[in-house]
């Protein structure tokens, strides 16, 4: 279920992700318009890769969750484990690869990141 109104977004991400599983990926929220926060997520199949787009969105903070499954995570060399219910954030700029090691759902929320004002 995903419910949006002017003012907020809820989505059940397990029952969502199991009812479109036919879709490869789609958006939970921003679907249908730009915006710089975006909400997508991504049904991998085993060993499926996904590399974050950190060269062409280099001021985006990105954090990946994990719905159900587990993936394995390259961050500049470094790898990580995630299962269900984990949270990877990754700072702007920062290479990301994200390999499916079984049949995986992941949210990969993305969003500008500004850097704090000068004196602020």
């Amino acid at each position: 279920m995903v419910l949006s109104t002017g003012e907020y977004s809820i989505s059940n991400l397990d029952e969502e992700s199991f009812r479109r599983q036919d879709q490869p990926s789609f958006h939970v929220f921003a679907e249908g318009m730009h915006s710089d926060a975006r909400g997508q997520i991504y049904n991998l199949p085993p060993d499926a890769c996904l590399s974050l787009p950190h060269e062409k969105q280099p001021s985006h903070l990105f954090i990946v969750l994990v719905v159900r499954g587990e993936l394995a995570a390259l961050v500049r060399g470094e790898a990580l484990h995630l299962r269900p219910l984990s949270q990877l954030v990754i700072l702007p700029g920062v290479p990301c690869t994200l390999s499916a090691t079984s049949t995986v759902t992941l949210e990969l929320i993305s969003f500008m990141s500004v850097p704090p004002r000068p004196g602020s």
